[in-house]
């Protein structure tokens, strides 16, 4: 079981709610903001046991802390459920459950995910309760993003982060649920510093296949006429196009830090073995295709053809290499 409180104990989010509980001050409405949309509702979840458990730790023992994470205590109700947005009934059913009394506590505490997928409508809706929440009724809304809110809306809750997490602490909380050390290396490396990415990579056959396929394309890849058939094979993997970016990009650095003879730092030191001696690479040219790769994040985000992407990409490493083998 994940243990999401050794996660999160070091976060201003996690020492701010804890800290207003302790003091008597906990806001009516906290906006909590993530990278993780995939494990950000679990966060919310150890925030709420933090507001409602008698014990204030939270204990993650007693009776409501075990049915909180359950999504079985009374007066803790999760929305949306079982989808990943907030339509606008959903927050019609969470104004009108604010206004009936607790059951079995003397708070009522509403979660409120994906928040930045509500329309102007839902989150008008919504204004009022913020504005004029009933007593003793706490509403934590959790985003990937605050864009996509309302000033009205933002102005009305106490803003907090849970920044991306260090690889250390990821592998820490992680190495008990994914017992393959070297797999869950790749996939945190290969991740954007959150949970959810690193555990999806790690359950993801694919990965595998990605990186294999990247391996062969540093070591083998030796001319233009070349690119054209590793395109077609990069773009038929069920990985995405940016898990094949983050794989890649970790080869490059672990050859990078073999060129500086400290083989040991490598993520993936197998891999490293078969490409720190592929022909042709300088340490100018690994730089150039770690910089490409950085660009080709770039061009993805603007929507940028997958297929074109990739051709662009391989292109790019190829005139790096032998850009630097002249210099």
């Amino acid at each position: 079981m994940i243990d999401y409180i050794s996660l999160l104990k070091d976060t201003g989010a996690y020492k701010t709610i804890k800290n207003d509980k302790a003091n008597g001050t906990v806001s009516h409405a906290y906006l909590i903001l993530s990278p993780d949309g995939e494990t950000l509702k679990d966060y919310l979840k150890i925030f709420a046991s933090i507001i409602c458990c008698d014990n204030g730790s939270p204990c993650m023992e007693c009776r409501t802390c075990k049915l909180i994470q359950s999504e079985s205590f009374a007066d803790v109700l999760v929305f949306p459920k079982d989808k990943k947005a907030v339509l606008s009934e959903d927050i019609t059913a969470l104004i009108e459950e604010s206004y009936l009394k607790p059951i079995e506590s003397d708070k009522k505490v509403f979660i409120l995910s994906y928040a930045e997928t509500m329309n102007s409508a839902a989150q008008n809706k919504l204004l009022k309760t913020l504005e004029e929440p009933p007593a003793n009724v706490h509403i934590l809304l959790g985003a990937t993003s605050e864009y996509p809110l309302l000033p009205t809306v933002k102005s009305r809750v106490k803003k907090l982060e849970i920044p991306s997490l260090s690889k250390e602490k990821l592998f820490e909380t992680l190495k008990g649920e994914c017992p393959d050390k070297d797999k869950l290396l790749n996939a945190i490396a290969c991740g954007d510093g959150t949970l959810g990415k690193a555990l999806a990579l790690y359950n993801d056959e694919n990965l595998s296949v990605a990186i294999d396929l990247a391996v062969d394309m540093i070591v083998n890849m030796q001319s233009s006429s070349q690119v054209l058939d590793y395109s077609i094979k990069i773009s038929a993997l069920k990985a995405d196009i940016a898990d094949f970016l983050s794989v890649t990009e970790l080869l490059f650095r672990d050859m990078l830090v073999c060129m500086q003879g400290k083989k040991e730092l490598a993520t993936n030191k197998a891999c490293a073995q078969k490409i720190a001696n592929a022909q042709g690479y300088t340490t100018g040219a690994v730089l150039n295709a770690l910089e490409k790769i950085n660009e080709a994040y770039k061009r993805k985000k603007f929507n940028q053809s997958g297929t074109m992407l990739i051709e662009w990409l391989l292109f790019q490493i190829l005139e790096g290499k032998y850009k630097w083998q002249k210099l």
